[in-house]
């Protein structure tokens, strides 16, 4: 029953997240046919450090949030959860965005060196992290009070505004650059400019939208409430900011170690094709959404174990399948990047393996969150991010991006171990190893077939490699004893 509902807020939530990230990552294919492999690169590049400017603000407040909320047993006192973490979080990221115009110069001279964009892109990006930041905790009492079509109706259009305005400044605009009505807008030359402009136009949208969560806010800080908030967070804070360093610092080592020629173009394919990869990444976000407030508000103590193992196998079946489902149709995925992105396709089974293993991650993260020791976390994600800056100065001068990928599982593995290791020591979860590895060893030698198979036409291939992927599911079918016949005549 527990892991029901939990599979029907996955559901739920992944509907959003999958209408959500379908329609922005229609926005791939679209850019990487617009812009050059260099401007792409010069996006991807700052689009990486707005990540780290999130956590830095939210200061893992939102975790907070549900833990706290979670224990709150009247409105008032959620309220007052809610106004202190709001209050917070607005005053950091308004310091956060004075301080960004104020320091544009400095800023601008040390990407300039690394050929990445125009001054004018520093403040766009600044106002991005603050106002993202603000509508985090919004966002996450809308979670909290598993308002999934409210939240679902505010990210699509969100992701709307930010479509229409990409194709309409690069593809309408330039129609009428030389037009009394239109032609002000125009910046020949802007490059990867107008996706953050666009970007902005939608996050601001976003948080007029909001504005019905914010009504009970009080802008007071309850001082008492925020140092017990800051105690909790704090490590998820360092944790989160380490965490991200491991996801997005691999682009700015790309651009410091890469030559000059080909920092910028070598981002640009590295970033495209990680987007072939991010399907699994899409279900860990899906996944994560349901899961974090549904086991740190709703799930008991006593029942945690058994929720948490079970969920974690089945998040590992249907990752394998996600494996499989994207490096057996590479034939069809390859055209939702440019061609000249094309090039850098063999790193995708490696990028779906890293995401894999974050979502594992982030399933073995639950359990010192529930238990309120998360000091580990910060043990967890400093040892990654060194793994990651280790291999990434070893790997990067050698195999270029294709260094940064294999750095990439490198940390996410190693993340996993070390969690697994902590949670037997400390919270012994039992996990069905057996199972998980019978799955994980099946999709292996599935996928290894299909790399051997000596079929050269494309349609034989496909053939092929789809009755491997049916031979997988009939696997699962068999193991878990599902009754298909029962099902279907439901």
């Amino acid at each position: 029953m527990i892991l029901r509902k939990l599979a029907g807020q996955t559901a739920t939530y992944g509907m959003s997240t999958i209408i959500v990230k379908f329609i922005n990552y229609l926005l791939t294919p679209y850019l990487t046919n617009i812009l050059t492999e260099s401007q792409y690169g010069v996006q991807s590049y700052y689009y990486s450090f707005i990540p780290f400017g999130l956590t830095l603000l939210t200061m893992g407040l939102e975790t907070g949030y549900f833990r706290f909320v979670g224990k709150s047993e009247t409105a008032e006192e959620k309220n007052r959860v809610f106004s202190t973490i709001f209050t917070t979080v607005s005053l950091t990221s308004l310091l956060f965005f004075i301080a960004v115009c104020l320091f544009t110069g400095p800023i601008y001279r040390f990407t300039a060196d690394l050929g990445a964009g125009s001054i004018s892109l520093i403040p766009i990006v600044g106002a991005l992290i603050a106002i993202d930041a603000i509508t985090a905790i919004p966002y996450a009492k809308l979670r909290a009070q598993e308002r999934a079509k409210r939240f679902l109706a505010t990210r699509v259009i969100n992701v709307l505004v930010n479509v229409f305005f990409c194709v309409f400044f690069y593809s309408v605009l330039p129609l009428f650059k030389d037009s009394a009505l239109l032609g002000w807008m125009w910046i020949e030359g802007y490059g990867a400019g107008y996706v953050f402009i666009a970007n902005l136009i939608a996050s601001i949208t976003t948080l007029f939208m909001l504005l019905p969560q914010m009504e009970s806010v009080k802008l007071h800080i309850d001082r008492k409430l925020l140092k017990a908030l800051l105690l909790f967070s704090a490590p998820l804070l360092i944790s989160g900011i380490s965490g991200t360093a491991n996801e997005f610092i691999d682009r700015q080592l790309l651009a410091i170690l890469l030559p000059t020629d080909i920092k910028m173009s070598s981002v640009g394919i590295y970033s495209g094709v990680m987007k072939v990869a991010a399907l699994m990444y899409l279900f860990i976000q899906m996944y994560r959404f349901a899961a974090e407030p549904f086991f740190l508000s709703n799930v008991k103590k006593e029942d945690f174990k058994l929720a948490n193992a079970e969920a974690m196998k089945y998040f590992i079946i249907v990752s394998v399948m996600i494996f499989l489902g994207i490096t057996l149709y590479m034939d069809i995925f390859q055209y939702f990047i440019g061609a000249p992105f094309r090039v850098g396709l063999r790193i995708v089974p490696i990028l779906l393996l890293s995401n894999m293993f974050i979502g594992i991650y982030v399933n073995l993260s639950f359990w010192y969150k529930v238990t309120e020791k998360t000091h580990f976390a910060l043990i967890i994600t400093l040892a990654g991010l060194a793994v990651t800056i280790i291999l990434n100065f070893a790997l990067i001068p050698l195999l270029g991006y294709e260094g940064s990928a294999w750095a990439r599982l490198g940390c996410e593995s190693s993340m996993v171990l070390l969690s697994y290791f902590l949670n037997q020591k400390y919270y012994p979860i039992p996990y069905d190893l057996k199972t998980i590895f019978k799955y994980m060893g099946a999709g292996a030698v599935i996928y290894t077939i299909s790399v051997v198979l000596p079929i050269e036409h494309t349609a034989l291939r496909l053939l092929a490699n789809t009755i491997l992927f049916i031979t997988f599911i009939l696997f699962f079918i068999q193991q878990e004893k599902i009754n298909l016949r029962s099902i279907l005549k439901h």
